[in-house]
């Protein structure tokens, strides 16, 4: 059976241009960014998400009245998409190791003693 009927400009068999544009991505340095601290994160995911969700618990300050939990207050919930996910771990080990370089450096090893 043959489809007689006209293509309408814009219908689904258009495709996309083929070829890529390179633009770099700069950040904006805004101060208009709330600053917020997190002692405590929650990761899931469902679907093609992740659900990253960062909150602070405060410690008790009596010892004497120790509660049976705590609750941890939500600080920020980040939905992270399946394909950029991978890039954002990277870049938080990378971090990790830089931190961990500068703040315990390696013990530099002693010149072996000359060969007589």
């Amino acid at each position: 059976m043959s489809d007689d009927s006209p293509r309408r400009e814009g219908s689904a068999e258009r495709q996309a241009p083929n070829f890529q544009v390179a633009i770099r991505l700069e950040w904006d340095e805004s101060d208009e960014v709330p600053l917020v601290y997190a002692n405590q994160v929650q990761v899931s995911h469902g679907g093609p998400e992740f659900f990253v969700v960062f909150g602070c618990v405060i410690p008790p300050t009596n010892p004497n009245e120790l509660p049976d939990a705590l609750k941890i207050q939500p600080q920020v919930r980040v939905v992270i998409s399946r394909d950029a996910m991978p890039a954002i771990v990277q870049a938080l080990s990378d971090n990790l190791q830089r931190f961990r370089n500068a703040s315990h450096p390696q013990p530099r090893q002693p010149n072996p003693p000359p060969q007589a």
